[in-house]
C-alpha cells in the first residue's frame, strides 16, 4: 500500500510540472514548427543531393567483384535486420509499460484545459490540430504532345501534315505552294533534308523528336551545301558556268569541293558572306541584273571581247559602224543583253562561257523585234505598219503584243519572207523600203484587238481569246499536265514553277531567260498587273513566298479564276480550280501580260 501511495503522490508532482510546462512546451512546439516550415526547401536539396549519392554509390557498387559486393551487400542487409528487431522490441516494451498504469488516474489530463492556456497559446495549439501534414509534392503533369504519340510518314494524311509542309515552306525546305493534307514524296524528301541539316536521325518520319526541333526556333533553315545533291544543286552549278565560276563538266547535280570552291568565289565577288552555303540571298544575287560575273563585264578590256563584238555585228545586236575596240562600254552590254533575252538565257549582261558559247553557236538567233518587247524601235516598226495599213492607229502602243505580231506575219506573206512575226533585218529592210506591199483591204479588220487591248475578250471571265498566241501558249502549258514536279527542272518532262513558265513561253516564241519567282518580281520588259480583278487569260502570276524574303511561286492564268502551274505540295503540274482561296489571294503581288 506504501508504495502504491508514493507511486500515486509522484504521478501526482509530474502531471502539476507537465502542466506547468505545458505552455512552454507549446511554444516551443510552434517555435520548430515555423522552423521546420523555412528549412524545408534546404531539406529538399539536401534530399536530392543524397539521393544523387546514392545513385552514385550503387554506380560504384555495381563496379565492384560480383562476390566482394555481395558480401558487402549481405552485411548491410543483417545490420538493417537487427536495426529493426532492436527497434520493435524497444517498442513492444514501452507498449507493455504503458499497459500497467492505472488508466483512472490519466484521464483527467488527456485534454488540455483551455483555462489554463492564454489566448496565443490556444491559437498556436488550434493551427496545430487543423494544420494538415503535408503530402510529398506530387510531379505536374505533363502536357500532351502534339502529336499524341503518332509518327507521320509517307502515304499518311491529316490536319498536322498541312502544319508540316507549312513549316517547311517557311524554313525553305518546300517550295513556296498552297499547302495540302497529304504526306508525299516531296515532302519525304523535304523533311529528310530537313532532318540532315538539323543533326537528326534521315528517315523522312515525323516523330516527336523531329517534330520539337521543327517547331522550335532553333530549326535551321534551307541552305545548299556540300554534300547535297538534286536538280537544285544542278542548277544552281549551270548559273555559276554561265557566270565563269565553274567548269562546265562539273554540272553533276552533287555539290562538292568544286562547286564548293566556286560558290565561296562567286559570294565575295559579288560582297556576300562567303561560306561556301546557298541561301536566299545568295540565289537572289545569281540572278540579279546586278551580278558581278568572274567574266567580261563593264569595263573590262580584252581582245577576247572584240571578237565577240564583231560576232554581235554580224548578228544585228550592234551596228555596222560600231568599232569593235574589245572595250566592255554601255552599249555591248546593251547588245549582249538583247542576245541573252533573244536566246533564253539569263539577262545579265555580262560575256560569260555560256553567253560565248550560245554566241559561236551556227544556232545563235540573229537581232529581230519580237513578241514582249518594247521601246522606240518597237513604235517606228508599228507607225510603219500602221502607214501600210497593217495596223490602226490605236495599235501603236511601243509594246510588241500579239496585234503587232499578226501584223508582220500578214507583211511577211504578202512580201515573201519567212513568216515567222520577228522583226530581223531582211524584215526591217523590206518594212521600210519603197517596193513594200500595202496591206489588202482585209488586213486589218475593225473586230481585231490593238496591243493596249488586244486581250478585251480575254477577260477574269473565262472567255476565249481571239489572239492565237495565248491559246499556243495555253495548249502547250496543258500538254504538260501530269509531269512530275522536281526542284530546279527545266523541262522537257520534269519542272518546277519558275522552270514550267520559263519552258512554256520558250516554246511558245517568246525568248525569255530563266528567271526563278524571286527574280519575276523585279521584271520590268513587260506589263505590270498589280490586281487580281485585272487578269486577263495568259497572264504570267507572282506570288510571294511563306518568308517576306524567301522563294515565291509563279503560274499562268487560265480565266476563270484558274492556273496551270507546277507546285511542289502536287507533286506535279496541276490545273487549280480557284486562286481565290485565303492562301492565293493574301499571297498575290503581280501578273504580268505578254500577250496585250
Amino acid at each position: 500500500m506504501k508504495v502504491k501511495s508514493f507511486i500515486k503522490r509522484i504521478g501526482s508532482f509530474f502531471t502539476k510540472l507537465g502542466k506547468g510546462l505545458k505552455p512552454l512546451l507549446v511554444r516551443i512546439g510552434a517555435f520548430f514548427s515555423k522552423l521546420g516550415k523555412r528549412l524545408k526547401p534546404a531539406f529538399v536539396r539536401i534530399g536530392a543531393v543524397f539521393a544523387k549519392l546514392g545513385k552514385s554509390i550503387r554506380t560504384a557498387l555495381m563496379q565492384l567483384p560480383p562476390l566482394f559486393r555481395a558480401v558487402l551487400m549481405g552485411t548491410v542487409g543483417i545490420a538493417v535486420v537487427a536495426m529493426v528487431i532492436v527497434i520493435v522490441a524497444v517498442a513492444a516494451r514501452k507498449r507493455g509499460t504503458e499497459a500497467v498504469l492505472p488508466v483512472a488516474d490519466l484521464t483527467d489530463y488527456s485534454t488540455p484545459v483551455a483555462g489554463d492556456l492564454n489566448n496565443e497559446e490556444q491559437t498556436l495549439i488550434s493551427e496545430a490540430d487543423e494544420t494538415p501534414i503535408p503530402d510529398a509534392e506530387e510531379e505536374p503533369t505533363p502536357t500532351p504532345h502534339p502529336l499524341d504519340g503518332i509518327a507521320y510518314e509517307r502515304g499518311d494524311s491529316g490536319d498536322v501534315i498541312i502544319s508540316l509542309q507549312e513549316r517547311l515552306m517557311d524554313l525553305g525546305y518546300l517550295d513556296s505552294d498552297e499547302p495540302t493534307d497529304y504526306f508525299g514524296s516531296l515532302t519525304e524528301d523535304a523533311l529528310t533534308a530537313f532532318q540532315k541539316h538539323n543533326e537528326l536521325t534521315a528517315d523522312g518520319i515525323l516523330g516527336a523528336s523531329t517534330y520539337d526541333v521543327l517547331f522550335s526556333d532553333e530549326a535551321k533553315i534551307y541552305v545548299m551545301q556540300s554534300g547535297d545533291s538534286g536538280d537544285d544543286v544542278e542548277a544552281v552549278q549551270e548559273r555559276l558556268y554561265q557566270l565563269g565560276y565553274l567548269a562546265k563538266s562539273y554540272i553533276t547535280g552533287n555539290f562538292g569541293e568544286k562547286t564548293l570552291a566556286a560558290v565561296m568565289e562567286f559570294q565575295s565577288a559579288n560582297k556576300l558572306t562567303a561560306d561556301g552555303k546557298v541561301g536566299e540571298k545568295t540565289i537572289s544575287a545569281l540572278y540579279s541584273d546586278d551580278v558581278v560575273s568572274n567574266s567580261f563585264k563593264h569595263g573590262d578590256v580584252d581582245d577576247t571581247i572584240a571578237k565577240y563584238q564583231q560576232r554581235l555585228i554580224k548578228l544585228g545586236y550592234l551596228e555596222d559602224d560600231f568599232e569593235a575596240d574589245g572595250r566592255m562600254d554601255s552599249e555591248t552590254v546593251a547588245a549582249i543583253k538583247l542576245f541573252q533575252d533573244a536566246n533564253g538565257l539569263t539577262r545579265d549582261g555580262c560575256l560569260g562561257p555560256a553567253t560565248m558559247e550560245a554566241l559561236d553557236s551556227s544556232d545563235a538567233l540573229s537581232y529581230a523585234l519580237r513578241l514582249g518587247m518594247s521601246g522606240s524601235k518597237v513604235k517606228e516598226v508599228q507607225q510603219r505598219l500602221y502607214k501600210l495599213g497593217y495596223l490602226r492607229s490605236s495599235q501603236v502602243t511601243s509594246y510588241f503584243g500579239e496585234a503587232t505580231q499578226a501584223a508582220i506575219i500578214s507583211f511577211q506573206k504578202r512580201n515573201s519572207l519567212t513568216a515567222d512575226g520577228a522583226v530581223g533585218s531582211k524584215t526591217t529592210a523590206k518594212l521600210f523600203s519603197d517596193s513594200a506591199k500595202e496591206a489588202a483591204s482585209t488586213a486589218v479588220s475593225p473586230d481585231d484587238s490593238d496591243d493596249s487591248s488586244s486581250s478585251s475578250s480575254s477577260n477574269s471571265s473565262g472567255s476565249t481569246s481571239n489572239s492565237s498566241g495565248v491559246e499556243k501558249f495555253i495548249e502547250i502549258a496543258k500538254s504538260k499536265l501530269g509531269c512530275k514536279y522536281v526542284r530546279g527542272a527545266k523541262g522537257p518532262n520534269t519542272f518546277d514553277c519558275s522552270g514550267f513558265v520559263y519552258w512554256c513561253l520558250n516554246q511558245a516564241g517568246v525568248k525569255q531567260g530563266y528567271l526563278n519567282s524571286i527574280g519575276w518580281r523585279t521584271v520590268t520588259k513587260y506589263k505590270r498587273i498589280t490586281n487580281m480583278n485585272d487578269l486577263k487569260r495568259g497572264d504570267i502570276l507572282v506570288f510571294s513566298g511563306a518568308t517576306a524574303t524567301g522563294k515565291g511561286h509563279v503560274g499562268i492564268y487560265l480565266g476563270n479564276n484558274q492556273m496551270i502551274d507546277a507546285g511542289s505540295s502536287k507533286g506535279a503540274v496541276v490545273i487549280r480550280s480557284s486562286i481565290r482561296t485565303n492562301y492565293w489571294t493574301s499571297h498575290f503581288l503581280m501578273a504580268y501580260r505578254i500577250w496585250d
